[in-house]
């Protein structure tokens, strides 16, 4: 908690099944008070890939920039908006 009495939005790890296999994804927020915008960092080709998760005008997160995100994670878009619903404040 913040010293004005905030809840504070925390960085999270989570792992999630890509291709098959187990993969430990990180969720770095960007805003400390808001869940708004995540890197999301995802370890991709021997490299740790970085990409964004920013909620949208309907409140719902998406990849921002689908470029960037390596093709395996792109169908776990749904899967990360939940998980970072669903990550820890306080």
């Amino acid at each position: 908690m913040s010293s004005l009495g905030w809840k504070l939005v925390r960085n999270f790890e989570k792992e999630f099944n890509v291709e098959g296999e187990p993969v430990r994804v990180k969720f770095v927020t960007m805003n400390c008070v808001h869940k708004q915008l995540y890197q999301v960092l995802v370890p991709y080709n021997g490299k740790e890939v970085r990409f964004h998760m920013q909620r949208d005008e309907q409140g719902v997160f998406r990849i921002v920039g689908r470029g960037v995100c390596p093709e395996p994670y792109v169908p776990l878009e749904a899967e990360f908006a939940e998980a970072i619903e669903a990550s820890p404040v306080g």
